[in-house]
């Protein structure tokens, strides 16, 4: 298979590994080297950022300019017990958040050989993939047996039906316009320079740009669309029963969702991991194929983060909307415009 090759390639691995285990090997790498420090990084541009709008001084206690804040306040929540009480959530929501968070790794395509789904199917997997991790929003409120957290799976269960139709047709009119649902198919229909980008091609492209990004975030529930876990109402909705170590993974599926929705909007509107001919070839001189594709892998992550940040900016200034507001503002506009696109 060409991708357990460009994958042991890179990792350089033995050629008689199986091409089951370089997938393993391959999703833990992508865990430790990409997800994990993103969360990192994107936990404390999401605090400083948020801080500078409010006018407040922000993390500064914790390292220089508060850089180790993540680490103290992970610390602080590892040191917690689990709730063994009737709101803490139990076996079928860790299952399926753990498997949410693990199997849909594979369908993250972060470069040109560095994809492990390729198929005739692969742009349609991230709705699959972020149903999944709704689900697990959904069953961490309903397995609390409380009265915020089964409100609040209910509302995650309404977004996840709400937003999913409107993304599918966004990416159908993606994969008519590019010629396929393969990522190498659509990522090749662009380019590297911003008029090239699928959003900015045409006026119908970006509406299903916004679709799609609006779609997904209401799918999984992201700020401002985030009625779920509304602290005011709810007393936090999904996550009310949830602390210490469950919370951590609670928080990190959550980024894990937002990143993933990110990159999966670089990839179809944004150009992808696309660079200029010249500098690829330039790369390939030096440093051979494994540069080209740590550069590309670079991109997409670069590109990922500038749409989170500038959502964070619009989420930040905007109130958190109502249940019925954001499923209305699904079915009334969202639906609609992207049949238009479509």
């Amino acid at each position: 298979m060409i991708w357990a090759q460009a994958w042991a390639e890179l990792l350089s691995l033995s050629p008689v590994i199986p091409p089951w285990a370089v997938a393993v090997i391959a999703i833990t790498f992508l865990h430790g080297a990409v997800i994990v420090p993103s969360a990192v990084v994107f936990n404390y541009l999401d605090r400083k950022i948020t801080a500078d709008l409010q006018a407040r001084v922000g993390m500064n206690r914790a390292g220089p300019h508060g850089i180790g804040q993540f680490m103290a306040d992970l610390l602080k929540l590892l040191e917690k017990g689990i709730s063994r009480g009737r709101g803490a959530p139990g076996l079928p929501w860790f299952s399926v958040h753990t498997m949410a968070l693990y199997s849909t790794v594979a369908a993250l395509p972060l470069g040109g050989g560095l994809i492990l789904l390729d198929t005739d199917m692969s742009a349609l997997i991230p709705i699959w993939s972020c149903i999944l991790l709704a689900l697990g929003t959904m069953l961490l409120g309903l397995d609390q047996r409380t009265v915020a957290g089964g409100f609040g799976g209910l509302r995650q269960a309404a977004q996840a039906l709400a937003g999913s139709f409107p993304v599918t047709l966004a990416i159908i009119a993606v994969a008519f316009k590019s010629g396929g649902f393969k990522w190498t198919a659509i990522v090749t229909a662009q380019g590297a320079f911003p008029h090239q980008w699928m959003a900015l091609s045409d006026p119908f492209s970006f509406m299903a740009f916004w679709v799609f990004l609006c779609g997904g975030l209401i799918l999984l529930s992201v700020a401002p669309f985030d009625s779920a876990l509304s602290p005011m109402e709810l007393a936090g909705g999904v996550s009310s029963g949830v602390a210490g170590r469950r919370l951590t993974l609670v928080w990190f599926g959550r980024f894990y969702g937002f990143f993933f929705w990110a990159t999966m909007t670089a990839v179809l509107f944004l150009g992808g991991w696309s660079l200029p001919e010249n500098l690829k070839t330039l790369l390939g001189e030096v440093g051979g194929t494994n540069l080209v594709r740590v550069f590309e892998a670079a991109c997409l992550v670069s590109k990922s983060f500038a749409v989170m940040l500038s959502w964070v900016l619009v989420a930040r200034v905007i109130p958190r909307l109502r249940s019925d507001q954001i499923t209305g503002f699904s079915w009334k506009i969202l639906s609609p415009a992207a049949l238009l696109s479509l």
